[in-house]
């Protein structure tokens, strides 16, 4: 697939980098000029679970990019979502399809005002992935990819949008439970990057902290039981498993808020 990957950060830059890896034609989009040209100039490298792999995809900046593309990976922060949109317009033809992998609730609400609806995927992953420098990423776990068209018609297209990620190695399924499955990130999210950006600690610590693990427990607890409110069946046994495990088997990881805090960058809260 001829696939553009709007958002080249740590999730973004995994992402294209398999999918090329996989053999698809892949483009990396960013505003990071070190990370274009570091990408450019020595490749990514992608410090794996297995092996460290070196991939030639192409970064480039928005404007330079020509031509319609027959996937966008949305990986953006969603702060940035309506200036990245914005910015490649051009490349949005006829017969493009959007997937947004982003943190948050709405994306396909705001997609839709650049495509429409028929043409949108929304999902998560739960794939781990570490910014480490310009042109270097790692990812030390796996994890699975769930997706499905947003207006929740299962098409050819999208079970060809599954297929190249699983041939990129990202364990992705096609579910009708889709915005279930949003609204637990949400609730994983909320609590993993709240408690870890605000105590400045990986995982490991928080979990192997009761206050930690208890915090960081109540605040999933609280995003359910809204999510309940409003309708959707998400379940909040299944997102506390998900936590314990990950408090174990990511324990070194740093997830993207904590990265952002120590970085001083913007947070997507």
């Amino acid at each position: 697939m001829k696939i553009a990957v709007l958002g080249a950060g740590a999730m973004g830059s995994l992402y294209g980098g398999m999918l090329f890896h996989a053999g698809h034609e892949v483009v990396l989009i960013d505003v990071s000029e070190a990370h274009i040209n570091a990408v450019n100039q020595k490749g990514l490298s992608i410090d794996g679970p297995e092996k460290q792999i070196n991939v030639r995809v192409p970064a480039f900046l928005a404007p330079e990019i020509k031509g319609a593309f027959e996937l966008i990976l949305l990986f953006t922060k969603t702060v940035y979502s309506r200036s990245a949109l914005d910015s490649v317009k051009h490349l949005i033809g006829p017969d493009t399809w959007m997937l947004s992998l982003q943190n948050g609730l709405g994306n396909d609400t705001l997609i839709a005002e650049y495509l429409p609806q028929d043409r949108i995927i929304v999902g998560t992953t739960d794939f781990p992935s570490t910014f480490v420098a310009p042109g270097e990423i790692r990812s030390r776990g796996t994890g699975t990819t769930k997706i499905m068209s947003a207006n929740g018609v299962y098409s050819d297209t999208v079970s060809k949008i599954a297929d190249a990620l699983n041939e990129g190695g990202f364990n992705c399924v096609v579910s009708e439970d889709v915005f279930v499955a949003i609204w637990e990130k949400v609730a994983f999210n909320s609590a993993m990057n709240a408690i870890t950006a605000t105590t400045r600690l990986k995982l490991g610590y928080v979990g192997a902290s009761e206050e930690g693990r208890g915090a960081a427990f109540d605040v999933a607890r609280e995003v359910i039981s809204v999510a309940n409110a409003k309708g959707i069946k998400a379940d909040i046994d299944r997102v506390l498993a998900v936590m314990d495990k990950d408090f174990r088997d990511h324990s070194d990881h740093k997830p993207s808020m904590l990265q952002d805090v120590l970085q001083k960058r913007q947070t997507e809260v």
